[in-house]
């Protein structure tokens, strides 16, 4: 018995967006959301208040505060790749503000790298490729897979619940950028070893440090969190 496949694709219908298109797309969903603002929200304000604390030394780094009071999340990560960025960067180059973007600006292109390539990779397996024709024509599998990475790459980018969080130096983008690393490491698990591997490590130490995993007190009754 034959194994299912799951689209029938001619080898017209798979022709490669231009790079250039894609890239040029993706550096206009990444680079306006985070030059050229202010903080939008009371969660990006206040991760930039902490950021900078740490930065110029007025706190912890293992329990940063803020006018006396914790983040309301419980990971790290975030505030501490801000602070960082913040006391890498030359005095006057740019703002603090902008500093401490820079990482999340990253994050927010690893994800977008990550989600493409995993889906790739994915599309790539024999169990996902097009019928077979009886005198050839059929998408080939790298121009299969390149197309329904594009297409992934694309539905992400137009989520339009995306584009907010995306968009903040907050632990949700940390946690978005750290999860698309770990389903990059589940996908491409059958071509490589040495990437996959570093990319799962990263992924889940990431969560952890993000303030992933859930806060005990939340296990409690809805009615006592």
């Amino acid at each position: 018995m034959n194994s299912p496949t799951p689209a029938i694709v001619t080898q017209n219908a798979v022709r490669p967006l231009p790079r250039w298109a894609l890239l040029l797309l993706c550096l206009a969903y990444v680079v306006p959301g985070f030059v050229g603002r202010g903080p939008w929200k009371n969660s990006d304000v206040a991760s930039f208040g902490y950021m900078l604390e740490l930065a110029q030394g007025h706190t912890t780094w293992l329990a940063p505060q803020l006018a006396g009071m914790p983040p309301e999340t419980d990971g790290l990560l975030p505030y501490w790749l801000g602070a960082w960025a913040i006391q890498l960067m030359p005095a006057g180059l740019m703002s603090p503000e902008m500093a401490a973007r820079l990482p999340f600006m990253a994050l927010l292109v690893l994800t977008l790298a990550a989600t493409w390539y995993g889906v790739y990779y994915l599309a790539r397996s024999p169990g996902a490729q097009p019928v077979a024709f009886a005198f050839g024509g059929e998408a080939t599998p790298s121009d299969y897979a390149r197309a329904i990475a594009d297409g992934a790459l694309l539905a992400l980018i137009a989520c339009l619940g995306l584009a907010q969080l995306s968009h903040e130096a907050t632990g949700y983008l940390a946690q978005l950028s750290c999860a698309a690393l770990i389903f990059f490491a589940v996908a491409t698990l059958p071509y490589h070893t040495a990437a996959p591997a570093v990319a799962l490590v990263a992924g889940m130490a990431g969560l952890t440090l993000s303030g992933a995993q859930r806060s005990p007190r939340c296990w409690a009754p809805a009615a006592s969190c």
